[in-house]
């Protein structure tokens, strides 16, 4: 597992969208944080093995029950089959991309549950220990339920066409796809022998189309079982995201206009060079025009987030707005504090 110190590091290095939108004084630019996961898993966790008990016990009365569902509700027969195997698949992707966890995805495991969205009784912990004991793990994470709901709703609108050079009203077709996926997760502790956390999750996916009448409408819509694994697949990754610090893109700016000098910090800003540009951003910082020196100063407060250095970017953040009332600096504050304390949760979920 790698250290809250090392992605420290990580940020340092910190990848930045080259510009994407101009105002007649600032840009906009994107940078990757991490962020903390929504639940402190204890620190003791650091190995975990991820595998599917939502499918139900072998027997001739379950197989039945699931093709008649299947049957009557629209939905590809053993749709939740693979929309499962997706679910897991898309909670060892989120696990493997974050820092907190080594994880294994073990399809080979043949664990039974039932088949609903009615949680079975825990996994015996003989078990347990046997399957964390065979793959060096320090728990299990277990996808104990999973089922999902479809639903297409088709309409049409009227709308403006050109037609021939003459606009006309001509009736267009609507078709949406809605799937609901229900999961169940559990994550069994073998060393205090206790579930650290028994969490259902529900999510919702959609896609639209629209066509020149109903058929075509429906024929851009995703056929219905690649939509339920594109659900499963999500609901895992969003599962990933509740017990496990994540990367984000998040949006900035900093200003490129109030100064000559600005414009060279730009070029260096887009080539990541921070320093270079943090350097010319620092000399307008003492500049006789208050305008000058707060653009200055708040970008001052940019650099030292990309940096890592939150304390210090909250308090160039801070002499922007309050010393020289740049309005931006105002929502730039709330958000370097929000950081901070993330920070605080992350080096408690990071901890060795």
């Amino acid at each position: 597992m790698k250290t809250l110190k090392n992605y420290t590091l990580t940020i340092l290095s910190i990848a930045v969208i080259s510009v994407l939108i101009s105002s007649c004084a600032s840009t906009s630019m994107s940078i990757q944080i991490l962020i903390p996961a929504q639940i402190n898993v204890p620190s003791h966790i650091k190995k975990v093995v991820i595998a599917n008990r939502s499918l139900p016990a072998k027997g001739e009365g379950n197989q039945l029950k699931i093709f008649l569902e299947g049957f009557i509700t629209g939905e590809s027969i053993l749709a939740d089959r693979e929309g499962s195997m997706n679910c897991v698949d898309g909670l060892a992707n989120k696990l493997v991309s974050s820092p907190r966890f080594e994880a294994s995805l073990m399809n080979t495991l043949d664990l039974r549950g039932t088949g609903t969205r009615q949680f079975p009784i825990p996994l015996d912990w003989k078990e347990v220990e046997r399957v964390c004991k065979q793959y060096n793990a320090d728990a299990l994470i277990l996808l104990e339920t999973f089922d999902s709901n479809l639903h297409i709703k088709e309409g049409d609108k009227d709308v403006k066409r050109t037609v021939d050079g003459k606009e006309i009203i001509v009736k267009e077709f609507l078709a949406d796809l809605n799937i609901n996926v229900n999961a169940g997760w559990r994550i069994y502790d073998i060393k205090n022998k206790r579930i650290v956390d028994e969490s259902t999750f529900t999510d919702e996916k959609g896609w639209g189309a629209r066509g020149e009448n109903p058929k075509k409408a429906r024929a851009g819509l995703p056929d219905k079982r690649r939509a339920i694994n594109d659900a499963g697949y999500f609901a895992g990754q969003q599962y990933g995201v509740r017990i496990s610090p994540n990367w984000i893109w998040s949006g900035r700016s900093y200003f490129v206009k109030g100064h000559d000098d600005f414009k060279t910090a730009k070029r260096f800003a887009r080539a990541k060079d921070w320093d270079g540009a943090a350097e010319i951003w620092m000399k307008s910082t003492t500049d006789a025009d208050p305008k000058v020196a707060g653009r200055a100063a708040y970008n001052m407060a940019l650099f030292h987030e990309v940096k890592g250095n939150l304390d210090e970017a909250l308090e160039w953040a801070e002499k922007a707005y309050k010393n020289y009332n740049i309005k931006k600096g105002r929502e730039y504050i709330n958000i370097l504090n929000r950081r901070i304390m993330d920070q605080q949760r992350l080096e408690k979920q990071m901890e060795e």
